[in-house]
């Protein structure tokens, strides 16, 4: 089985790579690197400008995207977005692939229209404080209002095969689609898992934000906490926000921290999140983790990670908890460790997807590879 894993998210589509190809399967991705994180990418991916004058171009690019895509088995694609369609030429590409492949998978794994208006139904999400502080348009969020990013989402998602769900509020927000019978059973994100490591946290705690999109993970006001926190707590700990980075630089700044503080607007893990637990670090993170009822994320309530808090006060008080308890970090770090190699390890997570493919595939009557 030939494989096209097509985007990139925090490295969603490099680490399910690793794990599909520990199981044997020819495995290739094709994305941006995920503009300034700079993800690996066996195809890498280019823009081209818009306007007349490059026409020939854009259509020569998307017919040659269109002809080596379609001789792989199963193209899966991160979001509905991930040939920047938006862009002019390539909205029909994407609609081209999922239509004619074997097999067309979509992941809900990002921001869509549905997602845009998910606060109809889930406690909080991202989107008042992402149009707020990362939009700044005159009509706010595109998934929600550009009509051409809309048709392009609608028209995925009708000729897409088969739709997975990659975090609850993504399962949770698309169960009333008018494509609801296209999607299956969520599956987790996938974190490649080492051997536990040993724990050696500093003795003034490295307490760390990473900067991303300022709105949509509640920097702003993670940030007036750490202000108050720095005051109250500035001989036992450092308080750090910085981002932006490529991942590699990332990661191994991440190692020389002991408090992640991740995202404010959500209720489940993001990537970052999952590899700071395998990496041993404190994880704070998220809320209303106790409100998920669907039996598919039960397992969430189990991660011993500690809720973020909606307010500045709330932010403060929760942090103020974890640096004054230090004696848990041991067990906590382990613990953390043990929840993503049961829940998210790359290889579990990769067997699911290959069962899937397999499944659907035969389903379609494409029963040898």
């Amino acid at each position: 089985m030939k494989v096209l894993l097509v985007g990139e998210f925090s490295k969603l589509h490099n680490n399910l790579q690793h794990g599909l190809r520990e199981l044997g399967v020819d495995v290739v991705t094709a994305n941006f690197g995920d503009f300034f994180k700079k993800f690996h990418s066996d195809m890498k991916l280019f823009k081209i400008p818009k306007g007349k004058k490059y026409d020939f171009l854009r259509n020569e690019y998307s017919k040659y995207i269109y002809h080596k895509f379609i001789q792989y088995d199963v193209i899966q694609f991160i979001s509905e977005r991930q040939l920047c369609a938006d862009y002019g030429f390539e909205k029909h590409l994407p609609v081209a692939l999922v239509k004619n492949a074997k097999l067309s998978v979509l992941l809900l794994a990002g921001c869509n229209y549905q997602f845009s208006v998910a606060d109809r139904i889930l406690p909080i999400t991202p989107c008042a404080e992402c149009i707020k502080y990362d939009k700044k348009k005159k009509y706010g969020c595109e998934h929600r209002y550009d009509t051409k990013i809309r048709k392009l989402a609608y028209a995925m998602q009708k000729n897409v095969d088969v739709i997975v769900p990659t975090a609850y509020e993504f399962y949770l927000c698309n169960q009333d689609s008018e494509f609801r019978d296209k999607i299956v059973d969520p599956i987790d994100y996938p974190i490649i898992v080492g051997k536990e490591k040993k724990h050696h946290f500093n003795d003034k705690l490295l307490v760390y934000h990473p900067l991303n999109r300022e709105g949509a993970k509640g920097t702003v006001m993670i940030r007036k906490a750490f202000r108050i926190l720095q005051q109250r707590y500035g001989e036992q700990a450092e308080f750090i926000i910085k981002g932006n980075m490529p991942f590699d630089e990332y990661s191994e700044f991440m190692k020389s921290v002991d408090i992640i503080v991740d995202e404010k607007n959500g209720i489940t893990f993001g990537m970052a999140t999952l590899m700071a637990m395998e990496e041993g670090k404190i994880v704070v993170t998220n809320n209303y983790r106790n409100t998920i009822e669907c039996a598919q994320y039960q397992h969430v309530k189990e991660a011993p990670a500690f809720e973020t808090g909606t307010t500045v006060e709330q932010i403060v008080d929760n942090l103020s908890y974890v640096i004054e308890n230090k004696k848990m970090f041991d067990k906590i770090a382990k613990q953390g460790h043990d929840f993503v190699a049961r829940y998210h390890d790359d290889k579990v997570i990769a067997k699911r997807f290959l069962d899937l493919y397999e499944r659907k595939l035969y389903e379609k009557g494409i029963k040898e590879l």
